[in-house]
């Protein structure tokens, strides 16, 4: 899809100092991916399982990649006080973002929702015996083949405990997103990094009576050593991801991070800003697991990379978060972060929270203190609220209709230029020479005008960087 860039894109001219950088880099990534995973050695491909990935997907097929749709009935238990209690977000709220993780795994359905407010959720049972009877009676007598409990994860007794109350198999969300990202996984990259989050998972899911029909040491040992297959797999990753990244930075190829919450209009903002006509958004959560990169230009036709990013969803264990790490980090370093909120969601400042908490924690306070000045706040979807809050900071647009683009793409510019330490300047120099050959290449020239005081020169306005100007200065200048 990147290399398409070269021949469906006009903005890149073959031959030029732009068109070169960008062949350079794509086919830097290209070389690394191949060195780094070589199809043979891929561990994820059935044809080279060994006898312990074998043994390992017989146990991983109990949990997960069920192939029968479920019609699933959903409980939202939520604490109605005390410190546990949510404030930026609603129960009902919570309740249709489960709903909507449900349809996500087509042809899963609903057959029923309903939230149960409770004082805590530590119990075997979870609900007091009045609200367990209300919702067995109505489970039981309901075509619903199974339950999804909206908590992050629950415990085996609780598991164990509900199953035989409600008579269907209990998931929770760790169950349901992992199922999702298993149907979204289509790189070898997201597989990996899915195939690595299932294991807590398992693991936190072996009962006792599982323990005693099998040889505890040898499956403990087993899941071991794929954790440790996959991490050694997923270092690769982060290392060849971080080669690119030094290499796009060599090149000074300034890149826009786009994050956000789960199908807040990410890729559809790509979309708009860079005109790439091949992206294809979908409104689905987790639509986007893969690090993408398109191609865009500025107003002062400045040549930048929009990086895509996986969706960020509350109320998941961090150990889901980390094993995404190595595709979140090409956005933390990212010149210029993008945070797309969803203007029209009633859920919009805990989803915002739950977004620059996730961040902090990956990075740790004192980077991501730092990070902080690179991010610009997108209220995205703007055409379907009716007022626009006059927040400070946020700027609201329509990937839907263009409104609010160009205020965006001025932003964006101007904090392009700060963090890259790029200046905008004019300067005079000879017609036909070697600097304006020189500036196409390693700067962008944004206008030519001959120089009203003397024809023999022109006045170039370039964007370029303070080590490329350096370069001119003691290549051209010098020589004066």
């Amino acid at each position: 899809m990147l290399r398409a860039l070269f021949s469906k894109s006009q903005r890149f001219k073959r031959g030029s100092g732009s068109y070169l950088k960008w062949r350079t880099i794509f086919s830097f990534t290209k070389l690394q991916q191949q060195k780094q995973f070589p199809e043979s050695n891929d561990i994820l491909c059935t044809s080279e399982i060994d006898d312990k990935d074998r043994e390992y997907q017989e146990l991983s097929s109990r949990f997960f990649g069920v192939e029968k749709a479920y019609n699933c009935y959903i409980i939202h238990p939520y604490i109605k006080w005390g410190p546990k209690k949510q404030i930026l977000t609603t129960p009902e709220d919570q309740l249709e973002e489960a709903e909507s993780l449900i349809r996500t795994l087509d042809p899963w359905t609903v057959e029923g929702k309903v939230v149960v407010p409770l004082t805590s959720l530590d119990k075997k049972t979870i609900f007091g015996s009045g609200n367990l009877e209300k919702l067995r009676n109505t489970i039981r007598s309901s075509k619903a083949t199974a339950v999804f409990m909206n908590m992050s994860t629950l415990k085996i007794m609780q598991i164990e405990e509900l199953e035989s109350q409600f008579g269907v198999p209990i998931f929770d969300r760790y169950k349901i997103v992992i199922e999702i990202l298993r149907l979204h996984a289509i790189s070898k990259h997201a597989k990996l990094q899915v195939a690595l989050a299932e294991i807590p998972y398992i693991t936190n899911r072996l009962t006792q009576k599982d323990i005693a029909c099998s040889n505890p040491e040898k499956r403990k040992l087993m899941l071991h050593s794929r954790e440790q297959k996959l991490k050694a797999a997923i270092k690769k990753l982060r290392t060849q991801h971080e080669m690119t990244r030094n290499r796009r930075k060599s090149l000074e190829f300034p890149s826009v991070a786009v994050v956000g919450y789960t199908n807040c209009g990410k890729t559809s903002l790509i979309k708009a800003l860079s005109n790439d006509k091949d992206l294809q958004p979908r409104n689905q959560l987790f639509a986007t697991l893969d690090v993408t990169m398109h191609a865009g230009l500025l107003p002062s036709t400045l040549e930048v990379l929009y990086v895509d990013t996986v969706g960020f969803i509350s109320d998941i264990p961090t150990t889901l978060i980390e094993c995404f790490i190595a595709t979140l980090e090409d956005a933390l370093f990212a010149t210029v972060i993008l945070h797309v909120e969803d203007i029209s969601s009633k859920k919009r400042k805990h989803q915002r929270n739950h977004v620059l908490q996730t961040l902090e924690n990956l990075l740790g306070k004192s980077l991501w203190k730092d990070k902080l000045n690179k991010i610009i706040t997108v209220g995205n979807k703007c055409d379907l609220v009716e007022e626009i809050d006059n927040e400070s900071g946020l700027i609201p647009v329509s990937a839907k209709t263009g409104q609010g683009l160009d205020k965006l793409l001025k932003v964006l510019e101007d904090a392009v230029l700060k963090e890259s330490n790029r200046r905008l300047l004019t300067i005079k120099i000879p017609f036909g020479g070697e600097e304006i050959r020189w500036l196409y290449k390693n700067a962008t020239v944004k206008t030519e005008e001959e120089n009203p005081d003397d024809s023999q020169y022109e006045n170039a306005t370039v964007i370029i960087s303070e080590a490329k100007y350096h370069q001119f200065q003691k290549q051209f200048c010098n020589h004066r």
